[in-house]
């Protein structure tokens, strides 16, 4: 079984800003354990922050942005794996 890491743009901070069930993620620490859970492949090096939704000890839901300022116009980005 392979796992493929995939990104896709959603919007702008701003179409998540009113989801209660998220939490911001900026400390470098924080954000490079995200990026391990994910493999940490090359093109997450940009990502300084992200907005996630953890259930039952795992990630549910992934969404990062470049730099870590959460500006509500940040281009953003849903990560996640695939199984093939």
């Amino acid at each position: 079984m392979k796992v493929n890491v995939k990104d896709e743009f959603v919007g702008n901070i701003r179409s998540i800003e009113h989801r209660d069930d998220l939490q911001l993620v900026t400390d470098s620490q924080d954000v490079d354990a995200i990026k391990d859970y994910f493999g940490n492949p090359d093109w997450m090096d940009e990502f300084g922050g992200c907005f996630v939704n953890v259930k039952e000890g795992d990630y549910d839901e992934v969404y990062c942005f470049n730099g870590n300022v959460p500006y509500l116009d940040k281009s953003l980005f849903k990560i996640e794996r695939e199984l093939k």
